[in-house]
């Protein structure tokens, strides 16, 4: 059902990116997503052959779905369609937004994306440093996935980590185990990191002289990393405000689509 669903999004030229869960299992950051989510660039056109795909794949509107028109897909509504098999007894969820929090256009993200190969077929995602800014949200579990994904791409560039990467790292880091196997993989990465901090400075420390961080130290790093990811965890909650405020408006004016009614 999955592979016969992305074989009509290319039989019909959709213009889309894999991003979220699925694309996080791709990268080695997760190891389970119940559903697909994709970013479609939203364009008029494109849409259009977003709904010859879901119509192929037999799709049916799910919750708090509005029309999918340019106008609503550039407010950053996301839309949410399941997809049957007579076959199998559980559907397939989908979510589909086009303008995401974040990060640039779709035309930026597309040169960047990477192609996975799959039992799906060839399937387009969007690029790592994408993935981890999307990956910034207002809820907690998403912050470890956000480290590994930044120790899967460490790892790729391996021994040819510039400036950049160790940059890039350092400043994407939110657990503290994702922090202790950086120092571990990585010790260059100290140079990077926010050392002017006396807290980080003494974690550094500990771990060049132990290779081990005190209880204490531990539990310090534990709420300065919370204390970290907190800003952005309230932007993204304020970012969503303002859809779900519209979607309200749009329920209330009769405006979304039931539930089960099909593509």
């Amino acid at each position: 059902m999955i592979a016969s669903f992305f074989r009509h999004l290319e039989e019909q030229g959709v213009r889309w990116l894999l991003v979220s869960g699925q694309a996080t299992i791709l990268y080695g950051a997760a190891t389970f997503s119940e559903d697909i989510d994709l970013w479609v660039e939203p364009s008029e056109t494109n849409l259009q052959c977003l709904l010859s795909a879901l119509r192929a794949s037999q799709a049916k509107y799910y919750k708090l779905t509005p029309a999918l028109t340019p106008e609503l897909a550039n407010r950053h509504h996301g839309f949410h369609f399941t997809i049957s098999d007579p076959t199998d007894s559980m559907p397939l969820f989908l979510d589909v937004m086009c303008c995401p929090p974040r990060v640039g256009s779709f035309a930026e993200a597309a040169q960047r994306a990477r192609v996975f190969t799959t039992d799906w077929g060839a399937l387009p995602t969007v690029g790592i440093a994408d993935l981890v800014e999307l990956k910034k949200t207002q809820r907690p579990r998403d912050y470890p996935i956000i480290g590994r994904l930044v120790l899967a791409h460490m790892s790729d560039v391996g021994g040819g980590s510039t400036e950049n990467d160790l940059a890039w790292a350092a400043n994407n880091i939110f657990s503290l185990p994702e922090f202790k196997q950086l120092l571990n993989e990585f010790p260059q990465v100290d140079v990077a990191l926010s050392v002017a901090d006396s807290l980080i400075r003494r974690a550094v420390d500990a771990w060049r002289t132990d290779g081990a961080l005190s209880a204490e130290l531990e539990d310090q790093l534990e709420d300065w990393f919370d204390a970290r990811s907190a800003p952005l965890r309230k932007a993204d909650r304020r970012f969503w405000r303002v859809v779900i405020d519209e979607l309200r408006e749009l329920r209330a004016g009769g405006q979304l689509i039931p539930q089960g009614t099909p593509v």
